[in-house]
């Protein structure tokens, strides 16, 4: 039977009388067997990444530790006894609790977090409405479209072995064998559809869909005949197929985030470097603050399988914002959010997002940024059931 979780009441007290006070009653202990565990909170219950902990034995500090992306942090090796810990987090109140450990049971203490600082306007993430790039097209041409589509996700949910396999039971599709080789038919037709290949298309015979493998693409679209092809990929009569149209569109390789070695630190702990060593700053220590592009505003993509399901969510994201107005990805971390799926599209979108940098006493300086993003379904948006 696990302990019951103890919510913390803050002792707030000034830094020099606390670290008087502590010292007077507590003195430094030796490690033990001890455990204290938890979950950091804000006061609107979302679980709280990268707040910096602290324990204290007295006036000397023992340990350290961060939350994690699930708001959890952990203490272990600790010695029986009174002890202090002290949480804290940018855009947050600090708190120092009062404990008493017993090194027979865990400690069990969630920690509260009430916000401090005014949030920015939400970046709101409508549907499919503000998509850049090859994608946008595919997904409007899907809500308003008469052809069957696959989105990545759909393609990873059923694992096709090959392309073939993957149109396999699609209505009006129909898959031919010869020898080692199969082939699509569309409608009936004897002769093979145009396949167009992120936008251009491919002229010289028949393709074998079975070379490539169905994940190596975002997106796939089927029409059944001329009449159902998109204008787009009818420029010329060269471009169109009375035998179906198959449009792939490529998957493109998402620059992938360098692994933490161990001794690493964390984006939050990091930042909390940055700014003791007053190479960056606080929104509260400049004169003008960092803020998004207006004109060039990236949102991110709504993610698939979120979107098809309508839930919506929200992330705050925090990064530190450079003199010249790019966003230093080894900061960025996600400071709470309602899922975990929602927090990639995010860093894409900030990876390109541009700002204008803060100012401080006439100058360009780096400034820590906490960027809410809002994901609210579209209810206009036609979802396959």
């Amino acid at each position: 039977m696990h302990p019951r979780p103890v919510m913390a009441r803050a002792v707030r007290w000034g830094a020099p009388l606390l670290g008087a006070l502590i010292a007077s009653v507590l003195p430094a202990q030796p490690s033990g067997k001890g455990v204290i565990r938890g979950v950091v909170r804000t006061d609107g219950e979302a679980t709280l990444e990268g707040a910096q902990l602290r324990l204290r034995f007295g006036s000397v500090p023992v340990a350290r530790t961060e939350s994690d992306e699930t708001g959890s942090y952990t203490f272990t090796k600790v010695a029986g006894g009174p002890a202090w810990i002290e949480a804290r987090r940018i855009g947050f109140k600090p708190e120092s609790l009062a404990v008493t450990v017993k090194e027979s049971e865990p400690l069990v203490l969630d920690i509260r977090l009430t916000r401090a600082a005014t949030e920015l306007s939400a970046v709101r993430v409508t549907g499919r409405r503000e998509i850049n790039g090859p994608m946008a097209g595919f997904y409007k041409r899907q809500q308003t479209g008469s052809g069957r589509f696959f989105n990545y996700n759909e393609i990873a949910r059923r694992n096709p072995i090959n392309m073939t396999d993957l149109m396999r039971g699609v209505p009006g599709i129909r898959i031919e064998g010869r020898g080692q080789q199969s082939f699509v038919r569309i409608r009936g037709n004897r002769c093979a559809p145009l396949v167009v290949l992120d936008g251009q298309a491919l002229m010289a015979g028949e393709v074998d869909l079975d070379a490539w493998d169905p994940k190596s693409f975002e997106g796939i679209e089927v029409y059944s005949g001329p009449a159902a092809v998109p204008v787009e990929f009818q420029r010329n009569q060269r471009m169109s197929s009375s035998c179906g149209t198959i449009v792939l569109w490529s998957r493109m390789p998402e620059p992938r985030e360098p692994k933490r070695k161990k001794g690493d630190l964390s984006p939050a702990a990091r930042i909390a470097a940055m700014l003791e060593e007053g190479k960056t700053f606080l929104p509260s220590d400049v004169d003008r603050q960092a803020f998004p592009d207006s004109l060039n505003l990236i949102k991110p993509l709504y993610p698939d399988s979120l979107f098809e399901e309508a839930v919506g969510g929200r992330v705050v994201a925090e990064i530190v914002i450079s003199s010249t107005g790019e966003p230093i990805m080894e900061t960025f971390s996600a400071v709470t959010t309602t899922h975990r799926s929602f927090v990639e599209p995010v860093r894409r979108a900030l990876r390109e997002q541009r700002f204008a940098p803060a100012v401080r006493r006439g100058s360009l300086v780096q400034q820590v940024l906490q960027l809410p993003f809002e994901f609210v379904p579209d209810s206009t948006a036609r979802r396959r059931r």
